[in-house]
């Protein structure tokens, strides 16, 4: 079964993309895997990089209709739109696994757990639930209002209390129905604001309450939201652990929202960008 890790970066997440890609090496790809990537506002120079570590280099289009201004705006939302066409911009794999560039790669069981989870068919994925995590008000309002903006008012409520998956990390296989049904969801979701508003996860939790779409959801511990709890170090191991006993170590670190430059553990010694660890090889 051939199997391909997919991420995406502009300039600005450079060296975001350089942890990321560092730590799946260090992690080791499998002879069954390779790591392709988006190109979404990469220099010359940065494209040459990631062109020597990832088996594809690939710019995308606009595959959905966001509006004029917001493509010109930000130019890297073709990253979102791109998701859903994973298996066309890079054909002939079995499992796809998407990671964020903000993301990286602590301990290898997370890329099995979720190549695993997804052979059976279903979207393999991390919901955001933890008893670590604390969901404020302005968190829960953003996911809301973007649920209701897309699909009404019904669905904004329903995503204060159904299953709500993160779509930064995912694997799901190439047969899959999922992709089609995203897909089809993102492109009423823009067209239903204008293409003013262009949210994939949005999206994509719609998908699967509508369709009733096979989930295989995963602990938080194959895609940790720095930005709902913030990890632990453990100084023993010298890894990133879950802030409450039993402390597991994590296995995928997501530095998302307003995470990407702060500092974890009691003594905020450590950067959770892991270009920075010193940590042992896992």
């Amino acid at each position: 079964m051939r199997r391909l890790i997919v991420t995406a970066a502009d300039e600005g997440f450079m060296p975001l993309l350089r942890s990321l890609v560092g730590s799946i090496e260090r992690c080791g790809l499998q002879p069954s895997e390779a790591l392709a990537c988006l190109d979404v506002g990469m220099s010359a120079e940065s494209r040459a990089w990631a062109a020597r570590h990832a088996a594809q280099v690939v710019e995308p289009g606009w595959d959905l209709p966001v509006g004029q201004g917001l493509r010109e705006r930000q130019p890297h939302l073709r990253a979102l739109t791109g998701r859903p066409f994973l298996r066309e911009y890079f054909p002939g794999y079995d499992v796809y696994l998407w990671i964020d560039a903000d993301a990286w790669v602590q301990e290898r069981f997370a890329l099995d757990w979720l190549f695993e989870a997804a052979a059976g068919g279903a979207l393999a994925a991390v919901p955001q639930v933890d008893r670590a995590y604390r969901h404020d008000a302005g968190l829960l309002g953003w996911r809301m209002g973007r649920m209701e903006h897309y699909f009404g008012r019904a669905a904004g409520v329903r995503s204060l209390w159904d299953t709500y998956v993160n779509a930064g990390v995912f694997a799901l296989r190439a047969d899959a129905p999922h992709w089609q049904a995203w897909a089809g969801q993102f492109r009423r979701g823009l067209q239903a604001s204008g293409g003013a508003l262009c949210c994939d996860q949005t999206a994509l939790n719609h998908a699967l309450w509508e369709g009733g779409l096979p989930l295989h959801p995963l602990p938080a511990l194959c895609n940790w939201l720095c930005h709902l709890a913030m990890p632990v170090v453990d100084p023993v191991r010298g890894r990133f652990c879950e802030p409450f006993a039993p402390r597991r170590v994590l296995g995928i670190v997501h530095a998302a929202g307003k995470t990407k430059d702060v500092a974890a553990g009691v003594s905020r010694e450590k950067s959770l960008r892991p270009a920075t660890h010193s940590f042992p090889p896992p």
